[in-house]
């Protein structure tokens, strides 16, 4: 008995189903060829050869890997090109597990400065504002250098007034900015470490400044205040406008508190465990499907009491990413009580919100964020100017 059969080249063109005919073709003849060993059998691939049954073992081997290769090959361009086409499952695991892994991984380490401000030795800083600010780009400088000319300015009206009221005047405040490095190739650093040097009101620290990196932020300013004198830190961030003058009153109003944990409060927060998700925090930094009720990052205060607590707790839980969910887990965790300070406002408006609010909605409010851009912070300002310092006495 003799037979042909013709193995396919790379520029035939068949539909899947057809070349898996091809191949139980090819299959049931190889088994045909094992049973008639002494048949003279003939294939053809491209050209005609003969060849003996004996030497067919010899091939079948070779054919077969021929074979699937081409099959893999072809299987592998209909799918490229249709990819609806397959519905076999992935065989790799996600690289990312979200119930096993430190996600997104903080390389978490108390950082002290490497430049921070020349302070004047005093026996007591009521409150040091810690504002948390970029290290990359003119963006962050602008903010910076708004932030100066407006609340933070010494010889602004509010900051006047409260100099003459006799349960204030002698609370001393410090505002410094707290910044990492900037990414490698730019004159950024440069740029922060000649600001620095200027004002004397910036803390640089050896961290690589990033989203990723805001606790490791939050953690060197604090342990940077505690060593002085303080009553309380407020942590904000480099767009609010807050009004320190009435800060200062509303803590001498409630008679000092402390333990004290306050700001803008919500509650009821789930936790994203979405991959790629900016304040995605996987399980095994927080293994509950909502945060505790915590004070937004934008502005809350401690008093100086919890600092060592807090800074004894990244013993007990990992710190991730999002410094103030991850302080509230803390306070919870610590029996502190959430205080809401019912005078600061977060609303991802407020740059329209300043313009358009009534004049008494503008005065209640002592803390206004976020995305407040420098001309919104200008604007502000002179607002408030007019509006608690100028001739108007309104009724609120």
């Amino acid at each position: 008995m003799s037979s042909s059969i013709r193995l396919p080249t790379t520029s035939d063109s068949f539909t899947i189903r057809q070349l898996d005919a091809k191949v139980i073709q090819l299959r049931e003849y190889i088994r045909n060829s094992k049973r008639n060993s002494s048949t003279e059998v003939g294939i053809t691939i491209g050209s005609k050869d003969t060849l003996n049954a004996a030497n067919v073992a010899m091939m079948l081997k070779g054919i077969n890997r021929t074979l699937m290769k081409y099959i893999n090959s072809f299987h592998a361009s209909k799918i490229s090109e249709n990819p609806v086409a397959t519905t076999r499952k992935p065989t790799t695991k996600p690289s990312i597990d979200m119930v096993n892994d430190y996600y997104p991984f903080v390389d978490f380490k108390f950082v002290f400065p490497e430049i921070s401000p020349n302070v004047e030795t005093t026996p007591e800083i009521f409150m040091m504002v810690l504002v948390n600010s970029g290290a990359k780009g003119d963006e962050f400088r602008k903010r910076r250098e708004v932030i100066r000319q407006t609340w933070r300015n010494r010889s602004n009206c509010e900051q006047r007034k409260a100099l003459g009221d006799e349960r204030m005047k002698n609370l001393r405040w410090l505002l410094v900015f707290v910044v990492g490095k900037a990414r490698p190739g730019t004159n950024d650093d440069e740029l922060n470490m000649a600001e620095a040097r200027q004002h004397n009101d910036m803390l640089i620290g050896n961290i690589t400044d990033n989203y990723i990196n805001n606790v490791v932020k939050f953690y060197m300013g604090q342990v940077w205040a505690s060593k002085f004198d303080i009553k309380y830190t407020m942590k904000t961030d480099d767009d609010v406008y807050v009004r320190i003058p009435r800060v200062l009153e509303y803590l001498v109003n409630s008679k000092f508190p402390r333990p004290f944990y306050g700001g803008w409060s919500k509650g009821g927060t789930g936790v994203s465990r979405k991959i790629g998700v900016k304040w995605a925090v996987s399980w095994k930094y927080f293994g509950e499907v909502n945060f505790p009720k915590f004070n937004a990052g934008a502005f809350f205060i401690l008093s100086s009491d919890l600092l060592n607590r807090l800074f004894n707790y990244v013993y007990i839980r990992k710190p991730f990413h999002t410094d103030d969910a991850y302080v509230a887990v803390a306070m919870r965790d610590l029996g502190v009580n959430v205080t809401t300070i019912v005078s600061f406002s977060v609303r991802p408006d407020m740059s329209e919100f300043i313009h358009k609010a009534e004049d008494c909605e503008i005065l209640r409010l002592d803390g206004f964020g976020h995305s407040m851009d420098p001309e919104s912070t200008r604007f502000l300002h002179n607002r408030l100017k007019t509006l608690a310092c100028g001739s108007m006495h309104l009724q609120c």
